[in-house]
């Protein structure tokens, strides 16, 4: 069975930058975030080993989540631009690795996520999902693991359908139920007043998900569910079900792919070090030039690199 690793890479940006101090080239050109998450790329590549990967991104236009309620996201603070910046050279350096990334307009990276781990149970590979996105855990299976950020980008937690039911007392599938209950305050999503995390496990442990809470609310002789949680889930219902399908990652985002192109390959590592080289990212030149392998590809390598210079102490890094 194959491996695949997908990398939320908005997340995993986002993540690098807060994490890792102000860095920038002699030229000005802030590389804080590029350079945290290319680390943290080498890493997974070296001690996962996957044979396959890919990287999402969100797209810059509004998603179907947008459209159908207007505020979402909005408490959201927008990304500083010397973050923003840094997108464009990320997916250079992804192109000279040989590494897909995909972007798909009205939907979020968690839907791309969502779509190619299940493509892939159906394909039979085991799926490795790295992101800092409590909603990944939702796709959680036993063919889908999702690798969760706790701290910065150092400190990880691998969360498998064990490890899901022991923190949370019900199956993955149905965190978008606890997310329509006790809503999202990060996505802006409201849920239904006065349903806090505890009440919406407990109500799910009961009922198992929103369908099936509803159904036993109208039934006049069920007496599980009373007095203003009841009145509330009642005057909520709408809200409470749209917070659903807010939570709801997509995983049937058209995607025309075929797992042949997310095939790891060998990097273009002349392009490779000559943007390590632009970004001042020494560190990175030398971990790389180690990696080459035969004396034929690090003779050539050497002499791209004038490897003398590479082994001295790195300067902005």
């Amino acid at each position: 069975m194959g491996k695949l690793l997908l990398i939320d890479g908005n997340s995993l940006m986002h993540r690098a930058y807060y994490a890792i101090p102000t860095l920038t080239t002699s030229k000005g050109v802030p590389t804080n975030a590029v350079y945290g998450f290319t680390n943290m790329l080498f890493k997974l590549l070296k001690e996962e080993k996957p044979d396959f990967v890919a990287v999402a991104f969100d797209k810059k236009a509004p998603t179907f989540r947008h459209l159908e309620f207007e505020e979402y996201k909005a408490t959201r603070a927008k990304a500083p631009e010397e973050l923003l910046g840094q997108f464009s050279i990320l997916k250079e350096i992804l192109s000279a690795m040989n590494i897909k990334f995909l972007e798909i307009e009205g939907f979020e990276a968690d839907d791309v996520l969502g779509t190619l781990s299940k493509k892939a149970e159906e394909e039979g590979l085991f799926t490795l999902i790295v992101t800092g996105d409590k909603d990944a855990l939702q796709l959680v299976s036993e063919k889908t693991h999702v690798m969760l950020t706790k701290k910065g980008i150092t400190e990880m937690e691998v969360y498998d359908p064990e490890k899901f039911v022991n923190k949370y007392e019900f199956s993955p599938q149905f965190l978008p139920d606890m997310k329509g209950l006790m809503g999202d305050a990060s996505d802006n999503i409201p849920g239904v007043p006065g349903v806090g995390e505890k009440t919406a496990i407990k109500l799910l442990k009961e009922y198992q998900n929103l369908e099936n809470l509803y159904n036993a609310l109208s039934a006049e002789k069920d007496e599980r569910v009373k007095g203003k949680l009841k009145d509330n889930l009642l005057a909520y219902k709408e809200q409470a079900l749209k917070s659903k399908r807010l939570a709801t990652i997509i995983r049937d985002v058209p995607l025309n792919l075929d797992f042949n192109e997310l095939k790891i390959k060998g990097p273009d590592r002349e392009k490779l070090i000559n943007l390590f080289r632009e970004l001042e990212f020494n560190t990175l030149i030398k971990r790389l030039a180690e990696s080459a392998d035969g004396s034929g590809e690090r003779k050539q390598l050497e002499k791209v690199l004038q490897i003398e210079e590479i082994y001295k102490e790195e300067g902005n890094n």
